[in-house]
């Protein structure tokens, strides 16, 4: 068995009860944006939900709330974290650093990064209130810039904060190749943090989140020169022997979900 699983990531009452149908009966992990449901979504949520074992996490409505604009959208993340336990019984939150590119002007590196660190300060302790866990999300920026993230969250004792990795974005806005970056994951694991894992195909062009079916039909599951050496699905069978423990989640069209699994678990049944 493996620990793929599935992220709704549409307000949509027949798409959130096909992926919901699927998962329930298979048991596989589970995440979910609340960003996206509103209250129907919600309440049907919260009914479906209730009382079962698979691994539940959440996705912070990050067009609104992210750690960059944390020292005035406390109040936002405290929400989601009290929705987030109380509507679908998550574990932890996928937190994004921005909602957009951050500075790299040298000049004005030292400002940012404090600046960024007492925000970080504030997720820790809204962790510690309500006995939660957020995982940093990479997006805009290259390898080097989460390690010194990390770094300064280990010297800061920032103990509820881990690490989540998406390997569109990696792809898209970093200068390193995935094996680079799960040597990174490596490293964070012997450090003691927790990881959680967001997966789909792209270009390199853009974050398209695309299902392997799509991948297909452009051309894009062969190996490529400067990220991807596996190719897809084989990179997503890489991840998973490498980090059986933690979960990966598709993030592809709901509508695409099912088939997706299907043809991922399909690819690993051919070889």
């Amino acid at each position: 068995m493996h620990n793929f699983g599935f992220k709704i990531m549409d307000q949509d009452l027949d798409s959130i009860n096909l992926i919901l149908d699927y998962v329930l009966t298979h048991k596989y992990p589970l995440e979910i944006s609340l960003s996206h449901a509103e209250s129907k979504a919600k309440g049907l949520l919260k009914q479906r939900l209730a009382n079962t074992e698979i691994p539940i996490s959440a996705h912070t409505p990050h067009e609104y709330v992210h750690a960059y604009n944390l020292h005035h959208k406390e109040e936002l993340l405290e929400t989601h974290i009290q929705e987030a336990k109380n509507l679908i019984n998550s574990e932890y939150s996928v937190l994004h650093l921005s909602w957009f590119p951050m500075t790299v002007r040298k000049v004005l590196q030292p400002a940012f990064k404090q600046h960024l660190l007492d925000n970080l300060e504030r997720a820790e302790a809204l962790c510690v209130k309500y006995d939660y866990r957020l995982y940093i999300e990479n997006s805009f920026e290259i390898l080097s810039f989460y390690r010194e993230i990390f770094t300064q969250i280990t010297n800061h004792n920032l103990d509820h904060l881990d690490f989540c990795f998406d390997i569109g974005h990696a792809k898209v806005w970093s200068q390193e190749t995935l094996d680079e970056w799960l040597n990174f994951m490596d490293d964070l694991i012997q450090e003691g943090f927790n990881l959680h894992i967001h997966l789909h195909a792209n270009s390199g062009l853009s974050d398209e989140h695309l299902s392997i079916m799509e991948a297909q039909e452009r051309d894009l599951l062969k190996p490529d020169n400067f990220f991807n050496p596996y190719g897809y699905p084989e990179a997503f069978w890489v991840i998973e022997e490498r980090f059986p423990m933690v979960t990966k989640v598709f993030e592809v069209s709901p509508k695409l979900a099912v088939a997706n699994m299907q043809a991922v678990e399909a690819f690993k049944n051919s070889q």
